[in-house]
C-alpha cells in the first residue's frame, strides 16, 4: 500500500464556535457523526448538503455534524466526536472517498459506513458547480440523506463495489461498508 504524507501546520489557538458546537454535541450516548467531502465539485456539492440535511434537519437528535477541516486539521473536540461516535457515516461525493481517508490518516482504527451519494441519485454530474442549477442539488441531496436517515440504524445496507478498499487499510476489523450502492 502506498502513502502520501501530509505536513500541516499546527495551530495554537482554537475556533471557539467549533469547541463549543464540539462540546454540545459530545453528548452520552454518543450521537452518530456524520462528515461529507466537502469537495468544490458538484458531486461533493451534494455529499456536502446532504450531510447538513441529516445532521441539522431530518435526524438532529441522533446525529452531530463533523467539520471535516477542523477535524482533519487538529485534535481537538471535532476530532474527539469522531473517535467517540457511536458510528461514523462519510457521506463521500465518489469514489475517491475524500473524507473517510482523511479521517483514517489521523485515525487509523476508524470504521467508517461509506455512503456514495453519487450511486444513489445515479448521475454523472458535471464538475462545476456552476454548470447544476441550484433546485437540482436540494433535490440529489435530499435524496442522499433519506437514504442515509432510512439506514441510520441499520449496521451496514450495503457491502459496495467487490474490489473497492477500506478507507483505512491499516485499521483492524471487517472493512468499511457502503451504502447507496443498491441501484
Amino acid at each position: 500500500m502506498e502513502y502520501e504524507t501530509a505536513k500541516i501546520v499546527k495551530v495554537t489557538g482554537k475556533c471557539p464556535a467549533c469547541e463549543d458546537y464540539a462540546g454540545k454535541n459530545s453528548t452520552t450516548p454518543p450521537k452518530i457523526a456524520v462528515m461529507a467531502c466537502e469537495g468544490a465539485c458538484a458531486r461533493g456539492e451534494v455529499a456536502r448538503r446532504a450531510a447538513n440535511m441529516v445532521a441539522h434537519r431530518l435526524a438532529r437528535d441522533s446525529t452531530v455534524r463533523i467539520c471535516l477541516g477542523g477535524a482533519f486539521t487538529k485534535d481537538t473536540g471535532q476530532r474527539n466526536l469522531v473517535r467517540r461516535a457511536e458510528k461514523v457515516i462519510a457521506i463521500e461525493g465518489c469514489f475517491i472517498n475524500c473524507s473517510s481517508r482523511m479521517m483514517c490518516g489521523v485515525i487509523p482504527e476508524l470504521r467508517p459506513e461509506i455512503v456514495r451519494a453519487d450511486l444513489i441519485y445515479n448521475l454523472d454530474l458535471p464538475f462545476g458547480i456552476d454548470d447544476v442549477p441550484d433546485e437540482m442539488f436540494t433535490v440529489y441531496a435530499h435524496l442522499v440523506a433519506e437514504q442515509v436517515v432510512k439506514n441510520l440504524g441499520n449496521p451496514a445496507p450495503c457491502r459496495g463495489d467487490p474490489g473497492s478498499q477500506s478507507p483505512c487499510p491499516s485499521a483492524a476489523g471487517p472493512p468499511a461498508h457502503s451504502a447507496g450502492c443498491g441501484k
